[in-house]
Parts: structure tokens; C-alpha cells; sequence
């Protein structure tokens, strides 16, 4: 994804060293990726089935239009990859730069081939990795507005009957929104165990995108030759750090409203909770108790292997790393 970009004019060893590692961790990652998800493909299946289950119950499900609009961005993303790194090369010479660094600085092609054998191998390597990545992240996001919606729409319903002062709620309603509240929150810590991992290699790698635009445009440079030498790249540079952003944008805000919507959840259940007590229902206050310790607890709150945990503001939080930290290295390296 990014190291590829980064042969022709990273001249210095600690930029050769650190073009290679970017390079080589792009593909580990998507490695990674794959053998978690190999690994657990029988636990994502009963995952699947048990969010199929909890959508019944509330008469909801994934609407067709995502399906399909998730499985266009699956099978674009990876066209505009291939296209970002493979078009600006059209003259042999660069196309050779280019197969040289990524095998390791070995030529294997003959002269005037190297341009047809670049969009061939360019290919197959965007097409693994990014599809990839693409297909956990479509997944994760849906699965995401799904959830939200879960306990949203579960919410509206009880949000209804608190504000109307007709309707009656007693123990047995009560119990009811809590029992499937829990079969929600169930459902999202299983969620959490198994795409924690794989979200947090994602989220990561868009965080290295994203600095990798800032440092290799370098705003601060004042030298007219640099982006001389960097102006056949900044296709590939501006794909990488845009796809960067918009994917970590998507998985922060779509796991963040998550945690928005079981925070209404609970304040639902605390409020119908002050309508039983309120009524006067003796008799049953004692089975309140237990419910009013239950949730005194924090809101759900996702998180990428538990070192990213998504809120509404990590996304200003982790951009203005990104920036602070991107001008430290581009600082670092001149």
C-alpha cells in the first residue's frame, strides 16, 4: 500500500529501511488479517446467525441497499489501488525503478516489459490485500449500523411508553426491555472478542496512511526539486492517505454510535425504572433492586484490541496526533 510509492526518491538508509518495513508491514497485516479471520470463520458464522436472530425479534434487518453498496466499495477500492500506482508509470524506466524496489532491488523482467509485467503483478497484490481489508471493514461497519439501529429502534420503544403517561410499565415490561437489551449486549461483546484484533490491524495501518500523506507531501519543504522528483507519485500518495482517512472516519463513527445508542438505552431503562418506583408498585421493588445495580453500569463501548476505544471524540484525538506526530518525523528525517 504505502512502501511501494516510496523507492524512487527515499535516498537516505534510515528512509530505504523504513520504506522497506512500511512495505513489508502492509502485507504482514493483511496476512494477519486473513489468518485471524480463517481462524475464526466458525465463530463469525454463530456471530452472524445470532445478529440474523436478534434482527427478527425486533423485526429488523440489513437493508439490501447496503449489501450492495458494501460490495461495490469492495470491489472499487482495490480497481482505485491498482489504478493509483500503475497509471502514472508509463515510461520504462520508472516502471523498472519501480519492480526493482519491489523485489528487493533484482530486475527478473526483460527490457520493454517491465510496464506490462508492473500492472500485472500490481494487480494481484492490490487485489489481495485490499479486498481484503475492505471486506472486514464493510462488514465491521454494518454490522456496526446494525446493532445501533438494534438499540435504537429498542429504545424509541420504550422511550414511548415513559413519556405517555397512559401506558402502564411494571416489573414484567421492564424485565422484558432488559431481557432483550442483554441478548443485544451479548451480542456486541462477541462481536467485540472477534473483530477487535482484525479492526485494530485496520486502524492502525489507516493511521500509518494517513501520516505517511502528511510526511511525504511535507507542507514545511521549501525545496522545488523534492516535489519535482515526488509529482509522478502523488496519485498513489493522495489515494493511500484519503483511503486512510475515510476508513478509519467510517469504523470510528460507526462503533462510536454505538456506544451513543446503549447510552440511551440505559437512560430508557433508569427512566422506566423511575416510572415503577414512582407508581407505587411495592410489591416489586424488591425485584428492582438487582435491576438498578445492573445498570449502574457505564455504557457499551467498542474498541480496536482495547487500545483505540471508540467515542465521539476520538476521531479529533487521533487526528491531531496524526498531524503533531507527522510533522515531528518529516522534522526528524530533513
Amino acid at each position: 500500500m504505502v512502501g511501494i510509492v516510496t523507492g524512487d526518491f527515499l535516498n537516505t538508509p534510515l528512509r530505504s529501511i523504513n520504506g522497506k518495513v512500511t512495505r513489508r508491514s502492509t502485507e504482514c497485516a493483511a496476512f494477519l488479517i486473513w489468518s485471524i479471520m480463517m481462524v475464526k470463520r466458525q465463530e463469525i458464522y454463530n456471530l452472524l446467525l445470532d445478529v440474523g436472530r436478534l434482527g427478527c425479534i425486533l423485526n429488523k434487518e440489513i437493508p439490501k441497499m447496503c449489501t450492495i453498496i458494501g460490495t461495490i466499495i469492495i470491489i472499487v477500492i482495490p480497481f482505485m489501488a491498482w489504478m493509483s500506482m500503475t497509471l502514472p508509470f508509463l515510461n520504462e524506466d520508472e516502471c523498472r525503478a519501480v519492480m526493482m524496489h519491489h523485489c528487493f532491488g533484482y530486475d527478473f523482467v526483460r527490457d520493454g516489459d517491465h510496464c506490462s509485467v508492473q500492472f500485472i503483478l500490481l494487480f494481484f497484490r492490490q487485489f489481495l490485500i485490499y479486498t481484503l481489508r475492505t471486506a472486514v471493514t464493510v462488514t465491521y461497519v454494518t454490522i456496526c449500523c446494525f446493532l445501533r439501529n438494534i438499540l435504537n429502534t429498542h429504545s424509541e420503544f420504550g422511550a414511548k411508553r415513559v413519556v405517555n403517561p397512559k401506558s402502564r410499565i411494571n416489573c414484567v415490561y421492564l424485565k422484558y426491555f432488559l431481557e432483550i437489551h442483554e441478548q443485544t449486549i451479548r451480542v456486541l461483546k462477541r462481536f467485540e472478542k472477534i473483530m477487535s484484533l482484525p479492526i485494530f490491524l485496520i486502524v492502525s495501518s489507516d493511521f500509518t496512511a494517513m501520516m505517511y500523506g502528511v510526511i511525504r507531501t511535507d507542507p514545511l519543504s521549501q525545496l522545488t526539486d523534492y516535489y519535482e522528483r515526488i509529482q509522478v507519485y502523488i496519485p498513489a500518495i493522495t489515494f493511500v492517505a484519503l483511503q486512510g482517512m475515510v476508513s478509519f472516519l467510517c469504523i470510528s463513527l460507526a462503533a462510536s454510535n454505538v456506544h451513543e445508542a446503549s447510552k440511551k438505552a440505559n437512560e430508557v431503562l433508569q427512566d422506566m425504572l423511575k416510572r415503577v418506583l414512582v407508581s407505587g408498585q411495592k410489591r416489586d421493588i424488591h425485584e428492582l433492586v438487582p435491576i438498578s445495580i445492573l445498570y449502574s453500569n457505564p455504557p457499551f463501548i467498542l474498541s480496536a484490541w482495547g487500545v483505540f476505544h471508540f467515542t465521539r471524540g476520538i476521531f479529533l484525538a487521533a487526528l491531531g496526533s496524526i498531524l503533531t506526530y507527522s510533522l515531528l518525523i518529516t522534522q526528524i528525517l530533513k
